[in-house]
């Protein structure tokens, strides 16, 4: 009996051996399952998650900063553009004004703030798993993605603003134009011939200016309907000269010359736009001709930092848990 029961109870030890070391196994691959970093354990990253969050904290503020100064710079190309289709050059250039402000200054904000986020400690270290978890190394490469909408808006800008100085240029060119041959008809009206004529040459060298400026734009704008603005007036500019070169020669008589003058003057005249509307249209086409396209890249990288805001970041890191006590 003593045996019997001796061989029972070392049976019993042994399962229980057994089972203690199939426990312990059992707990060994639990734990190789939640290597450190992993959301599993988090006591081992909840102190450097506790340093490092305050850090992403931060840089998301600066980034809710640049995203209102992106917004911004696209208030300034809208308006830049709208006063262009407008006519209306003095708004236009206190536009680009304060957008060129504003691109410096994202410009300035974004390479700050990668440095920023550059300088956050553990990420991009080969222990950063040991210190920090997957979801704040998730939300720092967010941040870090984020900026690159900004990529490329100084360029944007720059397109937005020659032609926004080109358009300004052309504008005033031709509002000169008209200015002087207002001049020189009024001179004419007086009989003060040779004062008339002066002021078309001067008219004809505002002429000359859009020219130029049409040549610069050739390739980005649909400049038909500014060629036949200018074809127009400087017919006119010609047929007006000739007329008071003719007149000024023979005084009140009239002669044939001045009879096909005064018909070629008239002629001309009445093929002048009747209004500043072909103008307005000018203006339109060379907000087309690059302008419209750097309002859209403004845009697209407004929306850019605002989806990526308005995703959200990862929270850091939870305390662990109390264990309880064995």
């Amino acid at each position: 009996m003593r045996r019997g029961l001796g061989r029972i109870l070392a049976t019993l030890a042994w399962v229980a051996v057994v089972v203690v070391i199939a426990l312990g196994a059992a707990g060994l691959v639990v734990g190789l399952d939640h290597p450190p970093g992993s959301p599993g354990r988090p006591e081992v990253t909840a102190a450097g998650d506790a340093a490092v969050t305050p850090l992403l904290d931060a840089a998301e503020t600066d980034l809710s900063a640049l995203a209102d100064q992106v917004e911004a710079l696209g208030i300034q190309a809208r308006g830049a553009l709208a006063a262009l289709n407008g006519a209306d050059p003095a708004t236009s250039e206190a536009a680009i004004a304060e957008g060129d402000r504003l691109v410096t200054d994202v410009i300035r904000r974004t390479v700050a703030l990668r440095l920023e986020l550059v300088a956050v400690p553990y990420i991009g270290s080969r222990e950063a798993g040991l210190h920090i978890s997957d979801p704040i190394v998730a939300r720092q490469a967010a941040l870090v993605a984020a900026l690159d909408a900004t990529d490329g808006l100084d360029a944007s800008w720059e397109r937005l603003s020659v032609g926004s100085v080109a358009a300004i240029r052309m504008s005033t060119a031709l509002a000169e134009h008209d200015r002087l041959i207002g001049q020189a008809t009024d001179r004419g009206r007086l009989a003060g011939y040779a004062d008339a004529i002066k002021l078309i040459g001067q008219a004809e060298a505002q002429l000359a200016t859009a020219r130029t400026i049409r040549d610069q734009l050739v390739n980005t704008v649909d400049v038909s309907v500014l060629d036949e603005w200018v074809k127009r007036n400087a017919a006119y500019d010609v047929a007006l000269r000739k007329l008071y070169e003719a007149i000024s020669k023979v005084g009140r008589s009239v002669t044939p010359a001045t009879r096909a003058a005064v018909k070629a003057e008239a002629a001309a005249r009445a093929l002048l736009p009747p209004d500043t509307r072909g103008l307005v249209i000018i203006m339109a086409e060379i907000g087309r001709g690059g302008m419209s396209g750097a309002v859209v890249d403004i845009e697209e990288a407004r929306a850019k930092l605002a989806d990526a805001l308005a995703s959200g970041t990862a929270e850091p890191s939870a305390e662990p848990e109390p264990t309880a006590s064995p």
